[in-house]
């Protein structure tokens, strides 16, 4: 996969990443915003994706920066508890 990261910031909490459909990348998906010069990660979920980008929001507390690194959290398919059929 790709290197991802923020290419555009609209306010504190929503960001364009610069990767769309065509990345694989789900409406909803939840992915983690890195910042390589502190030692933190933020968590933010996809709102609304586009063939070239992404727009996100931030879930989490402290703040993102243009640059920063994204990395897309995998997409949990098993919402539903296993059904035993010997029953």
């Amino acid at each position: 996969m790709k290197q991802l990261s923020i290419i555009r910031l609209l306010d504190e909490e929503t960001f364009f990443v610069d990767a769309g459909i065509n990345d694989g990348i789900k409406q909803q998906q939840f992915i983690e915003v890195l910042n390589p010069k502190r030692s933190y990660k933020n968590l933010a979920q996809v709102i609304d994706v586009f063939d070239q980008y992404t727009l996100c929001k931030k879930l989490g507390k402290k703040k993102i920066f243009f640059g920063d690194t994204v990395r897309l959290r995998p997409i949990n398919n098993n919402s539903e508890a296993p059904v035993d059929e010997s029953l």
